[in-house]
Formats: C-alpha cells, structure tokens, sequence
C-alpha cells in the first residue's frame, strides 16, 4: 500500500511514499515548463501514481491555510502575486501595495489557527476530491488527509535523514501562519518542541533584503547569497531591527512591524541599503542568517541532548546558512532534505502519512534523488527521429562515459549530459546535467554566455568523486550527495576548480559514489586524464526554463542555446554547422 503526497501551491508536486521509502516524485513545473509552476499537479500524480506499482489507498495534501487555502480556491490569486515577484507584470503602486498589506498583516499568523483548520481541512477535502477525480476515480475514492506546512517539511527531513533520533529545524518565508518548527524526531514519532511566528520570518526578511537589491523574491535569493562573497567583512547595526532569534523567547522577534514581503523590501531599501553598497549588504545579511540560525540550533541541541540536526523548508537553500551548522562543534551529522522548498512539501506529507499507517520507519538515509521519469533508448531514439533536421544529426555510440569523458576532458566541450532517472529537486545531479571542465575559467564565462544568462557573481558547481574530495576540499567533514552545503577549496587546488568554484574560493560540492555507476564512470575517467576526478556541474536547462524532464527538452536546449553537443542514453546529437570551441 502507497500513500501520495500532493502539493498544490506554489512549485506544486506529487510524490508517492511505501513503507518508509520514496517510491516516485516529480514537481509540475517539468511537465509544464513554467518554472515554480502553481496549482493542481495533475501531471505530476499521473507520473507518480502511474510509476507506483503498488495500490494507493491514501492521499496526503500538504498545507491547511492561508496562501494555499486561498490559491486552492483561486488559483489566478496566487499565480498573479508571484508574476508580481518575478515581475512578469508591473508592480502595484506603493498606495496600492499598503492595501494590499491589511489582509496580509491580518491573516499572516493564521490566528486563531483551529479557526483556519476548521474551514481549510474541509474545504481542501472538497476541492481536491474533485480535482482528482478528473485524474483518476480511484485515487479520488482515497482517503484524504490534510497535513500542516511545517509538520510536512520536518517529516520530509526526518524520515529521508536516515537519523533514528533527531533535532529537526524547519525554516522558510512562511505557510499556515508560522516560518519555521522545532521539532524531535524519535523512532518514527515527531513531537513539536517550539514553533515561529510568520510575522517575524528570517525567510521573509532574506527575501526582502533581495527585493531591495531590486532581485526577485522567492526565485534570486541565492543572488544575493553569492553577491556577499565580494565585500569585506561588513556589520550593519540596522539588520538588528529585522528578524532575531531570542533564546529568552524561543521565538524570532522584529523590531519592524509585519507587512508583505515587498513594502519590507522597499523599508529596507530606503532605510538600510541607501546608506551601503549592495555587496556590503549582501555580506551583512548573510552573517546575520548565519548567527541566528547557528544561535537557535546551539540552544535547541543543549536543551535536548540531540546532536543530530536534520533541515527542511526554502531558508535551507542557503548552502552558507548549512555549512555554518554543519561546521558547529556542537552538531554530529547534519542533514538537508535536498528538495528543501515548498516543492518537497508533497514527499513529506506522504512520508508522515505512511508512517502513521504503516509503522514502518527507515533508519537508512536516502543516497539520491533519481526519482522522476526514466526514457528508454527507443523512446529516446524515436524522439530523435522525429527531431531530425537541418539543425542537429545524431549517432549511436557503446560508451557514453567514456565518449562524454574525452569531449570533456580532452576537447574541452560543454557538453549536454540527459541519462536515467530525472533529479527530484533544484540540483542536477548528474542525470540532468551540463558539464565542462572545471579548471579552464572561460568555461564558467563561456556557460553564462551560451546557455545560462546569469550574473558574473553566481558560481558554478562541481561533482567530485568521494575519494577524491579530502583531496580537493579544505573543510570536508563527509560525503554531501545532493549540493546542500558549501566547502572550501585546497589552495593548491583552486586553479583546478576555478571554473567550478566561487571567488571567496568554496564550491557547491555533489560528492558522487556508487548511486550513479554511470555518472561515476564518466568523472573516473575525466580523473584519468586531469588527475583529479571532478568536473563543473550545472542544471540542463536554458536560461529561465526548469530542469529538462524528457528528450524533447533537451533537445529544445540544445537547439536554442550556444551549446553543440548533447550525449542522451546511447546517442550523441550534434548541432549542424557549429563553430568549435578554440
């Protein structure tokens, strides 16, 4: 028996679990193209419902109230806010955007939140009943639950951790009126020791110091996260003001009152960032994450006894955040759900369902994330007969590694790289990939340029195989096999990750063992011929799209950027009339 998750908010997603395992999850935005896509998943829970070979007898939906209660209803309401964000469409007028604030700063907390139960469980019921009936009579004949945001986010960490006893922190901009929990995961069980109020966010307060580096919020944080690398150290007095963890309370408490994320982002611009330059701010913003969170994980560990940390909710996406605890002498191990955002908010409620009905709890903690759809060589083949013409050609060939690994390491190409079992989450991990050598700078000038239209200061980063990665990496504490956190470069080595390392000289490590014989493979024998086995890594997307899901889009990618070769299953396509790489 199955139980599938469904998320249908903002980069909404189905995920099937099974008896204490991850059986399938895909997000929407790869079906439907439109990045952090919003809505009913349909296409994602007929991928998972269809890959689960096993009945599903119950259906978790993650998020009782507020944004999602309303978006659940109106989907057109949540969709316009966030094109508002990505500034699709203009931005209200400040007169308008203070209206918009008195509903925002009436319900942000959800109180009195058995109100929001009352009428969110039921009304969510309604809805997605009807919704999954027109995907399939069965599931919509399932028993539905309704699962609360942050309890789906520490469920997401805690049963894929592997940890059997855990501290689990959860932290993001907000969802059913708070940013973040603590909670103790024990053999199975999740017992909520603290919970924080919405309206004081450190999510909220990051992604309003983005908007007022006139970045986009919800999407450009890390932007921000990598601009701070170019300042000195800088302390700003004003950021105390915003979002800080109190022992005393146990709560995040803000000196400046609630209001939505973009009237914050413009206080902050007018009366923080107008007196510094944009990396100094970045800097200071970033320091300041960093201590309230390490200062909230060091009480919570002394008052509980547990030294192992696990992590989930989009604040975790901050890769400096997660090596400053995992550098903490008081943290053992630390672990970081890899879908961390709202988007993984589907696996955990199904997670935390299954456990409840089945009992049965994992104490083996996932090592990848290959749990999206798979094309065989003959769907890829006829895909690519189809998409044969004046602009690409393609061929068979018996070793994809060891081809990839001689355009790589010895042609210097950036290369296309679509195999297996697409990524579940926001990193490429060697399935959905662009790949490049790490130690030839122009490769990190030469990615922004053809494919992906990004700033100067946003870095690339590597795969390294795990026994190479004590030689490689300074700070290395153990194997991260999903991008989580950040480590910094051997100084002998920084010429040879220059292209896949930031300028402070750290790099976003996947450290890559036997989960992928074939990606392994092919950065072996790139090792062979530079002597070091790592190679630049990033997403097989171009510029504004999700990660491809299917040939087609990867295709698509190879034809509409300045990349010229794509090597898929057993095949490499080539772009006709490409100028090589000098």
């Amino acid at each position: 028996m199955a139980i599938l998750g469904i998320n249908d908010s903002h980069d909404c997603g189905s995920a099937a679990f099974s008896n204490g395992e991850v059986v399938s999850a895909a997000n929407e935005e790869r079906f439907t193209k439109n990045k952090n896509e919003v809505g009913f998943p349909y296409n994602s829970i007929r991928f998972v419902s269809k890959s689960t070979e096993e009945e599903i007898t119950d259906v978790a939906l993650a998020w009782i109230g507020g944004n999602a209660l309303i978006s659940r209803v109106i989907p057109s309401w949540d969709k316009k806010r966030r094109a508002i964000w990505r500034r699709e469409i203009p931005r209200p007028s400040r007169p308008m955007l203070h209206i918009m604030d008195v509903p925002y700063r009436l319900i942000q907390n959800q109180r009195p939140r058995a109100l929001w139960k009352a009428v969110g469980v039921p009304l969510s019921k309604r809805i997605t009943h009807k919704r999954l009936e027109t995907v399939s009579k069965d599931l919509a004949s399932a028993k539905l639950h309704v699962i609360e945001h942050h309890l789906s986010h520490a469920a997401s960490a805690y049963y894929t951790s592997g940890f059997k006893e855990a501290l689990i922190i959860t932290l993001d901009g907000s969802g059913d009126g708070l940013s973040g929990t603590v909670s103790i995961g024990d053999n199975g069980n999740i017992k909520r020791l603290a919970e924080f109020k919405a309206s004081t966010s450190l999510g909220i307060m990051y992604g309003a110091a983005t908007v007022a580096c006139d970045m986009r919020f919800s999407e450009d944080e890390g932007k921000l996260m990598s601009l701070a690398a170019y300042s000195y150290p800088a302390e700003i007095k004003e950021l105390w003001d915003f979002s800080v963890y109190d022992p005393k309370s146990k709560n995040f408490v803000s000196k400046v009152k609630t209001r939505n994320e973009i009237l914050l982002g413009e206080y902050m611009k007018d009366h923080v960032l107008s007196k510094y330059d944009r990396e100094s701010f970045a800097y200071a913003v970033q320091k300041h994450a960093e201590l309230q969170v390490t200062t909230l994980v060091r009480q919570w560990i002394k008052e509980t006894k547990i030294a192992n940390v696990a992590a989930a909710g989009g604040f975790f996406s901050n890769v400096l955040v997660n090596r400053a605890i995992e550098h903490m002498p008081e943290v053992k191990k630390f672990f970081v759900f890899p879908q961390m955002g709202d988007g993984g908010l589907s696996l955990g409620a199904a997670a935390y369902v299954d456990f409840q009905a089945h009992g049965k709890f994992n104490t083996k903690q996932i090592d990848n994330v290959y749990f999206g759809p798979e094309y065989s060589n003959e769907q890829i083949f006829s895909v690519l007969k189809k998409s044969n013409n004046n602009s690409i050609n393609f061929e068979p060939i018996k070793d994809p590694a060891g081809y990839a690994a001689d355009l790589v390491a010895d042609k210097n190409e950036i290369l296309l790289w679509f195999q297996g079992r697409m990524e579940y989450g926001p990193r490429a991990l060697g399935n959905r990939s662009v790949l490049a050598l790490p130690n030839d700078s122009e490769n990190r000038d030469e990615l922004n340029l053809i494919i992906k239209k990004r700033p100067y200061y946003q870095p690339f980063a590597s795969s390294i195989l795990e026994e190479d990665a004590q030689k490689l990496l300074g700070d290395y504490v153990g194997p991260n096999r999903f991008m989580t956190s950040a480590n910094s470069v051997r100084r002998e080595h920084w010429q040879d990750l220059v292209a896949a390392s930031h300028v402070d000289h750290t790099t976003r490590p996947q450290i890559v063992s036997e989960e992928n014989k074939l990606y392994r493979n092919l950065i072996r024998k790139i090792g062979k011929k530079t002597g070091y086995a790592a190679v630049l890594n990033t997403s097989l997307n171009k510029h504004r799209r999700p990660i491809a899901l299917d040939p087609e889009e990867a295709i698509y990618t190879l034809e509409n950027t300045g990349a010229t070769k794509l090597i898929i299953g057993d095949y490499v396509v080539s772009k006709k009339n490409s100028k090589k790489k000098e």
